[in-house]
């Protein structure tokens, strides 16, 4: 268990770069991660239990905002915060929505939908799990979305997420703790460094040739940068 504490409690990331990789606005992964204040009024954070003076996202901060990234369309997250403290209180972890567990097995479902009715989560297109007779509680298209990009999972009790894919449109990019520092990677090459050599002039074929990739995997790592940048 310790194996997992350390890797959900791992630095990864500047609250900038987790803005960027969530294609989010600039100052939203503090806000939901360490909360803020506006016009006098103090918003506790999501993630965090409670506010901290770290400059740094850890690796399982920034796996719930990856969940939360996925609800964010004109959705408060003040309305999520009771479902992921009640979460944490009756689990014990820091951070209950990083386990794969959670989504991916029927326990694990069942325990977020009494966290909802638990909260009085009374707004449906928040819910991350709806119950249907007979079939037990069913993951919501959107939260099916976030399960989609889990690209690892620790092997233990819990299953604690270990790596994600960058973006569901190109699942060879990959974000690993463990690799480059988390930074976006196709087989353990950074992404930015592939999409340079080929607006530097490489072909596709030289790529693959230099670092053992198939053409499909430098694609998606030019095609990830340039979607990336574009939503920058």
């Amino acid at each position: 268990m310790s194996g997992t504490v350390s890797l959900l409690e791992r630095p990864v990331y500047g609250y900038a770069e987790t803005d960027r990789l969530l294609r989010v606005s600039p100052g939203t992964a503090q806000r939901w991660i360490n909360g803020y204040k506006r016009a006098g009024v103090v918003y506790p954070p999501v993630v965090r239990e409670r506010p901290s003076d770290s400059r740094w996202v850890t690796w399982g901060e920034f796996v719930e905002a990856r969940l939360l990234a996925e609800f964010r369309q004109g959705i408060p997250m003040v309305k999520l915060r009771p479902v992921v403290e009640w979460l944490r209180d009756y689990t014990g972890q820091a951070y209950p929505l990083s386990y794969s567990r959670t989504f991916l097995e029927q326990d694990g479902r069942d325990l977020l939908l009494r966290a909802q009715v638990e909260t009085d989560l009374d707004t449906q297109e928040l819910w991350m799990v709806f119950p249907v007779v007979g079939q037990g509680a069913l993951m919501t298209a959107t939260t099916r979305r976030f399960t989609g990009v889990i690209h690892a999972s620790v092997d233990d009790d819990h299953g604690a997420i270990a790596a994600l894919r960058a973006d569901a449109g190109t699942p060879d990019v990959v974000l690993d703790p463990h690799v480059r520092q988390g930074q976006p990677s196709v087989g353990n090459i950074p992404t930015e460094r592939l999409a340079e050599l080929v607006c530097a002039g490489d072909s596709i074929e030289a790529v693959v040739d230099g670092y053992g990739l198939t053409e499909e995997q430098v694609e998606r790592a030019v095609t990830y940068e340039a979607t990336r940048r574009g939503a920058a």
